[in-house]
């Protein structure tokens, strides 16, 4: 025990010391995707999802150039769609954990692969025993710095799990964001 309190001391001495961190503040907003939705059997028309994301994150470096970034995100979807002669509009929040791996490509551009957890059902009616609580993405990041405290943001995220469709309206299968990244610190 006192072996591994030793290394993880030494972990974060080592990454005090070598490592810059970035706390950093994100808006983003954009559009959902979906292909051939149904439900009860019936086609959905006209389905459009907007959606807006607010993140907070923590950037590290991995090895020389290559860096890592994790957080916390909160991103509401909002849709609207036809169902057979009715129409519907919802509005659902999710809490988002990512985890991307970027690279930078120019001396201004970066580009990252990640995944992202997040709930699939609204949190009253999640339970920890029942099927299809998380869902699994996998995330796509670009980054442009504008200057030292600014950067601009494009994020795809593509759904990975097996998820039925009743749990795609709320959530689509494929999202594109783009928006603005303040550096905190």
């Amino acid at each position: 025990m006192k072996k591994i309190i030793f290394l993880a001391f030494a972990l974060i001495l080592f990454q005090n010391n070598y490592a810059q961190k970035h706390f950093s503040a994100e808006i983003l907003t954009g559009v959902g995707f979906n292909k051939n939705l149904t439900l009860v059997n019936e086609s959905i028309e006209n389905y459009n999802v907007f959606t807006t994301q607010v993140n907070a994150n923590y950037q590290f470096n991995l090895y020389k150039k290559l860096f890592a970034e994790t957080g916390i995100g909160a991103q509401w979807y909002f849709n609207s769609g036809d169902v057979g002669v009715s129409n519907f509009k919802s509005t659902s929040l999710h809490l988002n954990v990512p985890f991307i791996i970027s690279y930078p490509l120019f001396k201004k551009t970066s580009i990252g692969i990640g995944a992202a957890l997040s709930n699939n059902k609204s949190f009253d009616d999640f339970d920890f025993r029942a099927n299809h609580n998380i869902r699994t993405s996998l995330l796509l990041k670009g980054a442009y710095i504008l200057n030292s405290n600014f950067s601009l943001l494009l994020i795809a995220k593509q759904n990975l799990s097996n998820t039925p469709d009743l749990y795609l309206i709320n959530q689509p299968n494929f999202d594109v964001s783009v928006g603005i990244s303040y550096k905190i610190f």
